[in-house]
């Protein structure tokens, strides 16, 4: 339906909106496109061709220090370290150092394209986040993502240190670091804070994913140790971090599908949506 000679006004429930005379404005639902509540949606000129290489220079820099780091990180550490846990509390390490560098990189590059063609509104991204059931969800899931890591690091501690350093603190660094990211875009009002929850999800689903390998891994090989009883309260423990982390990757699953079906609603969102 077109509105091109005449201003059009098109009321669903409690919205009501001015479509101004563009074509192709109004739906048959109810909806209207004229405009974003507290910003506006700008197409970016064809014509300007100063950031174009930006496009390729973000997601490069992010998959460069995801991928890149798997060919030569261990090879060096093992250069310098002979012992196989330290070689491997190590790596883990450099390479939550380089994603963080790297997804640093990335959402700087993202917000610097973003932001001429996409003004912030805290209102706006807040009819995102608002509904109750989301926030409940939210809410619940962060705190099994956070609670039931640190009370496993507490539990295991004594048992397998190292281990648990490699298998547990990754994670609970991540919480950490996303936390920081989403603070830092929200002062600088930057409208691509989407993007922060929706690769940290993703890519906590690696870490646990991880983590339960890698208890898997020592559990196999204390397979063929005689059994004594600090052998079995160490397997114990293990068994208890490869578990764990299974169901917190359904968690993160979780989390992030909530988040994706709240980002993109399937019905207009008004005030009191």
């Amino acid at each position: 339906m077109h509105a091109s000679d005449s201003n059009v006004f098109v009321t669903s429930d409690d919205v009501v909106e001015l479509v101004s005379g563009k074509s192709g404005s109004c739906s048959f639902h109810g909806m209207t496109y004229p405009s974003v509540e507290g910003g506006k949606l700008k197409n970016a000129s064809f014509e300007k061709k100063d950031n174009s290489f930006f496009w390729l220079l973000a997601p490069a820099a992010f998959i460069s220090c995801l991928i890149l780091p798997r060919f030569f990180l261990r090879d060096v550490v093992e250069a310098f370290i002979k012992d196989p846990r330290l070689v491997d509390i190590v790596s883990s390490l450099f390479s939550e150092i380089l994603f963080y560098i790297g997804f640093a990189t990335f959402l700087l590059v993202a917000d610097n394209v973003q932001n001429p063609y996409l003004e912030f509104s805290s209102k706006r991204w807040g009819l995102i986040t608002g509904l109750k059931g989301y926030l409940y969800s939210a809410i619940f899931t962060t705190g099994l993502k956070i609670i039931v890591p640190v009370l496993l690091l507490y539990m295991t501690w004594s048992v397998v240190s190292l281990e648990a350093i490699v298998t547990i603190g990754p994670f609970l660094v991540g919480c950490v670091a996303q936390f920081a990211f989403e603070t830092y875009l929200n002062q600088r009002e930057s409208s691509c804070w989407p993007i922060v929850p929706i690769i940290f999800e993703v890519y906590r689903m690696y870490q646990v994913s991880k983590a339960a390998n890698f208890a898997e891994i020592l559990l196999f090989a204390m397979r063929e140790l005689p059994s004594t009883p600090a052998m079995k309260e160490r397997s114990g423990a293990l068994f208890a971090i490869m578990v764990t982390f299974q169901l917190l990757g359904m968690v993160c699953l979780w989390s992030l599908m909530t988040f994706l079906v709240r980002l993109f609603p399937s019905r207009p969102v008004a005030d009191n949506y």
